[in-house]
């Protein structure tokens, strides 16, 4: 599922949500410094007046929707994604593999 889960509530209620219809919920945290996150923004602007479907953000607009996000805590269960996607691979096949 895509969505934000931008709040330890959001996530917990649509790991509930998941677990209830038989899913096995594993949120995955990909971390990115604001240098990080403003560069990919700044990479879309540039191309933002030769397509359609985008918009220009602002570099302030990030400030604002970063303030809002709660990143995920040692005890709230999630993977921090490295780079290496075997090792989601491995979280999600041992999860699959409990009773």
């Amino acid at each position: 599922m895509d969505h934000g889960f931008w709040t330890p509530e959001d996530r917990a209620h649509w790991r509930s949500v998941a677990t209830e219809g038989g899913a096995i919920p594993v949120v995955v945290y990909l971390g990115a410094s604001h240098q990080e996150l403003w560069s990919r923004v700044s990479k879309r602007n540039a191309r933002q007046e030769d397509d359609p479907n985008s918009i220009y953000f602002a570099e302030s607009d990030l400030i604002r929707y970063r303030s809002r996000f709660v990143a995920p805590e040692p005890g709230e269960p999630h993977i921090d994604y490295n780079g290496d996607p075997e090792s989601v691979l491995k979280t999600l096949q041992s999860e699959r593999a409990r009773p």
